[in-house]
């Protein structure tokens, strides 16, 4: 069962991407590292389940039943050139002192962005943009930057 898991594990050495998520999942350092894998495109969640299973019978304890319908979410990578731009308005504002003028053009620019993105077709991974925008509105618009590593982190 283990050896299933850890088949999904090892990355395409061709994709960097890929080999920082896995050393990154595996290091011990990162809060959740299938989340982390996940993002990645390597997805070990039904081996895990399985694995779990497997566990419980030879055990002798059954797993808890989930009291509601589980929902399998589809995980929509946030485009890295999008969380550039997004962050590099927000470093710009940091650049100003976060003048009044400086928030308001990034507000504008943030905005026309939304504009944008809005008419496109509705996909996980627009509703990914739209969302990383508007946040990044909102921490503008309540002088909340701190929160700029929150994006960082994404």
């Amino acid at each position: 069962m283990a050896i299933k898991i850890v088949d999904k594990m090892p990355p395409d050495f061709r994709d960097p991407e890929k080999v920082h998520a896995v050393s990154k999942a595996i290091s011990g350092v990162a809060d959740d590292p299938f989340h982390i894998l996940k993002q990645a495109g390597i997805d070990i969640e039904p081996e895990l389940e399985e694995f779990r299973q497997f566990l419980a019978e030879i055990s002798g304890k059954k797993p808890p039943a989930p009291k509601f319908k589980q929902v399998e979410f589809q995980n929509a990578n946030l485009p890295e050139s999008l969380k550039l731009e997004v962050l590099s308005i927000l470093k710009a504002l940091e650049f100003a002192d976060y003048s009044e003028s400086a928030k308001e053009k990034a507000i504008k620019k943030l905005t026309s962005m939304l504009g944008e993105l809005s008419r496109e077709r509705l996909t996980p991974e627009n509703l990914q943009k739209i969302g990383l925008t508007a946040f990044a509105v909102e921490i503008i618009k309540r002088g909340e930057f701190d929160r700029v590593e929150e994006i960082k982190k994404l």
